[in-house]
This record gives structure tokens, sequence and C-alpha cells, in this order.
């Protein structure tokens, strides 16, 4: 199987490209469609290749881009079965941040968010924990990871590729998000990947890293200080 990444603003998409087919994880945030046909495009994905548009969780800057993304390849869209009801609510977008930081971005959004366009996911996929994603040309299965938002997926390949939507984050050293919306979930899907021994983790905001480095995941304060080791 190979990986494509596409950097769109801060959020990473990715091409899961199987030998039957290619799955798109995240068509990142809204007015990125055009970000993430070009780089299919640089990777020499045709949208006929792509069979499914998976969205690892409910938050704008991951699925604000779907209904873009699918003008440009009509294929299904898949989430957690309960994020078309939960991005419903508007707040739902951020929940509680983690540093000054997160909850400066977070009144800001709350405060201004009654004025902007928004339009809830919709899916035609509904996953669960374990759900196949082979029928979509793709060796590779779900896991519920939640925390960060209560319907975030994981998905993870024989391989040891595990792609982790905003479980972790890795702009200087891998972390926990700067949002979490329950942080016992969160702590028991970080020992659940953990246990994996994943190879590579693909988060979706930052660089890749080796499974290895989930030894020691920083908190969230930790995100933009290149200087930690």
């Amino acid at each position: 199987m190979q990986i494509e990444r596409i950097v769109v603003r801060e959020t990473n998409c990715y091409l899961l490209r199987g030998e039957q087919g290619t799955i798109l994880i995240d068509p990142g945030p809204p007015r990125s469609a055009s970000l993430v046909t070009a780089g299919a495009a640089m990777s020499g994905v045709e949208p006929e290749e792509i069979r499914l548009i998976l969205v690892t969780h409910g938050h704008l800057d991951h699925f604000g881009g779907v209904r873009a993304a699918n003008e440009w390849c009509p294929a299904p869209v898949a989430a957690f079965r309960s994020e078309p009801a939960f991005t419903q609510v508007r707040r739902n977008a951020l929940p509680p941040g983690q540093s000054l930081r997160g909850d400066l971005i977070r009144w800001g959004y709350l405060l201004f968010a009654p004025g902007i366009s928004y339009q809830p996911l919709q899916a035609d996929v509904l996953l669960d924990e374990g759900s196949d994603l082979s029928p979509y040309g793709v060796r590779a299965q779900v896991v519920r990871v939640p925390g960060h938002a209560p319907g975030s997926l994981a998905v993870i390949t024989p391989e040891g590729d595990a792609f982790v939507g905003d479980l972790f984050v890795n702009y200087t050293v891998p972390s926990r998000p700067i949002y979490i919306s329950d942080r016992k979930a969160w702590d028991e899907s970080c020992r659940r990947i953990q246990s994996l021994q994943p190879r590579t983790v693909y988060p979706g905001h930052g660089e890749p890293f080796p499974g290895n480095a989930l030894s020691h995941v920083y908190p969230a304060r930790y995100q933009f200080r290149w200087w930690v080791w």
C-alpha cells in the first residue's frame, strides 16, 4: 500500500492507495478542495480511483472539505455512526482547551461562530469499531479512539501504520491535542494505540512519527516548543 500525505493549511489529508482502490482520509477544512485535488494529481491519483472519503472525527478542519471533494470524486463519505448528529451542534466544533492558547482560540470561535457559514457533516457510510475497509480497496480496519472527540476513529493497516486523526499532534514532539472532550477516554485511547505497537503514526496535524515515540507523549502545552527533548 502507498501512503500519500497532503498538507492543507495545518491539517493532514492522507491517500491510502491499495491494490483495488484508494481511500481519502480527512478532506480538510472548508475551501481546501483545490489543494487536495492538486495534491492527489501530483501523486498520480485520479478521481475515479478514490472509493471512500473517511472522516476521522466531526471537527470542521477535518470534514469541512467533504462537499467540495465530493464534486471532484463522487465517493461515499464515511464517519463514526454518531458524528453526523454530533456536528449538528456548532459548539462541538471545538472542545475544551488544554492550554491558554487553546482556550483563547475556543472562546474566539464561540464568540464569532454564529456569523460563520456552517454545514454539518453528512455521511453515506456509518462506521464502528472493527469496520473493515477492504471493500473499498484498502486492507485496513477502523478502531475507535474517543477523547479528542467522542466519535474519533483511527485507521490501522496490517503493516502497522496508524492514522489517528487528532488523538496525537506532532509539530515538535508527539503530544496530546490542544482540545480534549474527555480526558479519561483520551487516556484509554492512547493506551490502546500504544498496545498495538504501530510502525508509524500518522497524525492529523504535524509530522508522521515512529510508533516507538509513543513511549512518551507530551502535554499539549509542549506542542509548539522546538526545544523540548
